[in-house]
This record gives C-alpha cells, structure tokens and sequence, in this order.
C-alpha cells in the first residue's frame, strides 16, 4: 500500500491544523511517557537516585500534560453533534 493511498483512508481533520496549546500539550504527553520509561528501566536495573529523580519528573511531565489536554475543552465536532437535533 501506497503512501497516498494510506493517507486517503483517513479522515480529513474538522478543525484544520492543530492549536499551539495542542501541540503542546500532546508534546507533554509523548515526552513524559518516553522519559517514565526511561526513568523505570533505570530503577529496575538497579537502585539509583537519576532513575529515581527522573521517574518524578516524567510523573510531573504526565500530570501536566493531561492537565493541559483536558483544558483544551471538546472535540468541536463533538459540540456539533450535540447541538444538531435528533433526526427522525
């Protein structure tokens, strides 16, 4: 399968590009998750104050992240679902 083809079954985006506040918040959740990888495989080696210190910090990264995902409200198709009325 083609590139092309790939990317002709999926869905157009609604909303168009992506908000900064998005990127963002997505950037939070994907590092955040790599470095609390990191940070456990370092703990599980053995016992060490960098994988100790690191596994806090990518929790933090995670709580943030999340934080910021959910205050970027609903999806605005979702609101438009909603607002349409029930067909018959």
């Amino acid at each position: 399968m083609s590139a092309r083809e790939e990317g002709a079954r999926r869905p157009a985006r609604r909303g168009g590009q992506r908000s900064e506040a998005e990127r963002r918040a997505r950037r939070a959740l994907g590092g955040g998750g790599l470095l609390l990888l990191t940070g456990l495989a370092l703990v599980g080696v053995g016992p060490s104050d960098a994988g100790m210190g690191l596994t806090v910090l990518a929790l933090a990264l995670l709580i943030y992240g999340i934080h910021s995902f959910g205050r970027l409200g609903p999806e605005r198709h979702a609101l438009d679902e909603r607002a349409a009325p029930p067909s018959s």
